[in-house]
């Protein structure tokens, strides 16, 4: 059962990946979650908190997306690239809401440091991954390729369409690891 401050958080993340981070007053980010504004502020006191809430929301959201999938081979590697083009096309294609947010709010050390976390977290995904299909091999460099595909993705995906910005980052992908003798 979900409690009320991950109903509100869900309701948060999805009032900022619709409408953005400026464009939203407390008023209306209340209304959105359905709840009062002392129950909004019991769990997110601040706007700063609520916008962390949203993150922490979408991180573990994208995580759970990106779970399962091919136990081994290249399709393991390269699976959450097709994920992220399944997000991109079923869930939302308005960019990254992280990098949104911090562009948004640069200030904001503890939204910088959540981004940053998120990041990590997806940069250590292709290092697991790629760790698995090829133990013996220096995969560093191929992890942080296939990461910064990630990233470029997002944005390409918004100018070019989801299936067509995928296709050619899986292109890539194979291409990289095919260079570094990951195959």
């Amino acid at each position: 059962m979900i409690g009320t401050k991950q109903k509100i958080a869900r309701a948060l993340h999805q009032q900022f990946s619709e409408l953005g981070f400026a464009g939203l007053g407390v008023e209306a980010l209340r209304a959105g979650a359905d709840v009062s504004i002392r129950t909004l502020y019991k769990h997110f006191p601040s706007r700063e908190e609520m916008i962390v809430g949203a993150l922490e929301h979408r991180d573990a959201a994208y995580f759970e997306w990106l779970a399962g999938g091919p136990k081994q081979g290249i399709d393991h590697v390269l699976y959450p690239l097709v994920r992220l083009g399944d997000w991109l096309s079923d869930v939302s294609n308005t960019g990254c809401l992280f990098l949104n947010a911090l562009a948004e709010h640069p200030n904001s050390a503890p939204i910088s440091d959540l981004v940053k976390a998120h990041k990590l977290k997806m940069a250590n995904e292709f290092e697991l991954r790629l760790e698995r299909f090829a133990p013996d091999q220096n995969t560093r460099h191929a992890a942080e390729t296939l990461f910064l595909l990630h990233e470029g993705l997002t944005d390409v995906a918004r100018l070019r369409g989801p299936a067509a910005a995928t296709q050619s980052a899986l292109l890539a992908a194979r291409k990289v690891l095919e260079t570094e003798g990951i195959t």
